[in-house]
């Protein structure tokens, strides 16, 4: 992730961030297709794994019919029990949202709106008066409901975490360690995960219906932390501080929501009309987005190599494994696109307002449209989780470079860190978003070099237009008569399809929850990269090398 963009005076802020994938796709398991032919060879003996490996494709499809029979097969057996299967849960987190509006803006008219507009702004401040109790109440009675529907009993532990975290917070007041006091209540919020999943090691599938949940409240409550060790906040009373742990629209599926934008939300609300619109388009944009994960990209890939397998053209090989893996990953992608429209459909439902908003979605949790054809990899992070990218920003990448005396690649690193440790125990994520923070710093670093050494505009961060362009080679500047503009915009699409095919690489890894570490010499979810040679980690590095020679 480059964070030097929000270093450089030239650049607007356009917010973002990897570092959030989501785990409640992991946590509902919807009809997948995939998942149920993708079959990983046993390792016990290395040259049973050769054959298995050469074999593999060979039985990884089976014999479909026609496309439009195809076609038909993934409707009626994929996307009708998908899509069946998610109204069932959309529909209390929709009434729960929606309810909690209602009741909020209906004791705001008759209670608040009755006295003297500076009397109101004052109590609006105050989030903990007697006024704004009630609105509290209204949130944490239906954050709590919703969560029962979800989880069950199961929310009591949540409920129970919520009261210890309340009580470090107080800690945090009564003593005066400065910062020091929000790490340390940083350090217990995330070295608690790690304890409830050992104690739940034997039920792994109860905890991870809560990891997510729990990822977010503690979220939550860093952030607080962090607020109150600087001054910017004063200490919530209990009522008011779960009411913003059990805010509705950010308590099932996130995304955070800071305390500011809480408090501003309980008696502001957008206009119903707009709400309505924001509503559903994100809803029709989640069950796409459900349709292209479960079934869409898993038949266009099977597909595909069904095609290349009837033809028996064995130079296709590398080019099927690698179909294969793009299609794994477009499945992935389009999970956490699910998750990130449902929770925008929430947002726009209870009128909750982001830093990040758009005229027709309302607020905006990912941009799919930057992640797809990304201008960087530092960029697409930026994009992949709005809400968590700017939490990262605020409290560990600015601390870790205060710390670090300004060293940004230690900085870098220690947000990809803490956001690995923020999803748990899950040696897959820290694969990941580690080699994307190399392969990410590594394109960032050479890119920002060769644009100095050429005084074009090829660097990671997108060209804020030609009017703040720092480079005299730039095609918003010069136009597209001038052949060095089509020489940059013919690199520029070179880096983005690299960081296309370094999505598929490393996205696949992501691709099924119920792959386990059970083979004895290889991890099974490693195999698409050992079939390919490990070949971007290579390229990763040499960008690093590069930048190291050149520079």
């Amino acid at each position: 992730m480059d964070y030097q963009y929000y270093d450089d005076a030239d650049y607007m802020d356009d917010e973002g961030g990897i570092d959030g994938i989501d785990d409640f796709y992991a946590d509902h398991k919807f009809h997948n297709r995939y998942a149920r032919h993708t079959d990983y060879p046993d390792d016990d003996d290395d040259d049973d794994n050769d054959a298995a490996a050469d074999d593999i494709h060979d039985n990884l499809v089976p014999d479909y019919g026609s496309l439009s029979d195809r076609l038909y097969d993934s409707y009626a057996n994929c996307m009708l029990p998908s899509l069946i299967q998610v109204f069932s849960y959309l529909l209390p987190l929709l009434f729960g949202c929606l309810l909690c509006r209602v009741l909020c803006q209906l004791y705001a008219r008759r209670r608040l709106q009755r006295q003297q507009q500076q009397q109101q702004q004052q109590q609006q401040q105050d989030a903990n008066s007697r006024q704004m109790a009630p609105l509290h109440a209204i949130n944490i009675v239906c954050g709590l409901a919703m969560l029962y529907v979800t989880l069950g009993e199961r929310m009591l532990l949540l409920l129970l975490l919520s009261f210890v975290s309340y009580a470090l917070l107080q800690l945090v007041r009564l003593s005066r360690g400065g910062q020091r006091a929000a790490v340390a209540i940083a350090v217990l919020s995330i070295g608690s995960q790690f304890v409830y999943e050992l104690a739940l090691l034997e039920q792994r599938q109860d905890w991870a219906q809560l990891r997510g949940l729990q990822m977010v409240a503690n979220m939550k409550v860093i952030s607080l932390g962090f607020d109150l060790t600087a001054g910017l906040r004063s200490m919530p009373s209990l009522w008011t501080y779960l009411g913003y742990i059990f805010q509705p629209a950010s308590c099932i599926l996130g995304p955070w929501l800071s305390y500011g934008r809480y408090l501003d939300s309980l008696c502001h609300r957008p206009h119903w009309r707009r709400s309505l619109l924001h509503t559903l388009l994100n809803l029709l944009l989640c069950l796409l987005a459900l349709s292209v994960s479960n079934c869409i990209a898993p038949a266009w890939g099977e597909l595909q190599l069904h095609r290349q397998q009837q033809q028996q053209q064995q130079q296709h090989e590398t080019g099927a494994q690698w179909l294969l893996m793009y299609a794994g990953a477009l499945s992935v992608r389009s999970s956490h696109y699910f998750v990130s429209f449902l929770s925008q459909a929430l947002l726009a439902t209870s009128g909750q307002q982001l830093d990040t908003q758009s005229r027709s979605l309302g607020a905006l949790v990912a941009r799919p449209w930057h992640i797809e054809w990304p201008h960087s990899l530092s960029a697409l992070v930026r994009c992949w989780n709005l809400p968590m990218h700017e939490w990262l920003k605020r409290y560990v990448y600015s601390a870790s470079k205060q710390r670090s005396r300004h060293n940004t690649i230690v900085a870098v690193f220690c947000t990809y860190i803490v956001s690995s440790l923020l999803h748990g125990m899950d040696f897959r994520i820290y694969l990941v978003l580690l080699s994307l923070a190399t392969f990410g710093q590594g394109e960032a670093m050479l890119r920002r070099h060769l644009a100095t050494l050429c005084n074009a505009c090829i660097a990671a961060n997108p060209c804020p237009g030609a009017e703040r362009c720092r480079y005299t080679r730039c095609p918003r500047r010069r136009g597209w008569r001038c052949a060095s503009s089509w020489l940059v915009a013919t690199i520029n699409v070179a880096f983005t399809l690299l960081d296309i095919w370094h999505l598929a690489y490393l996205g696949v890894v992501l691709l099924n929850e119920t792959l386990s570490m059970e083979a004895e010499h290889e991890l099974p979810f490693m195999y698409h990269w050992a079939a390919v040679g490990y070949l971007n980690h290579y390229i990763g590095i040499g960008m690093f090398m590069l930048y190291l020679f050149i520079s």
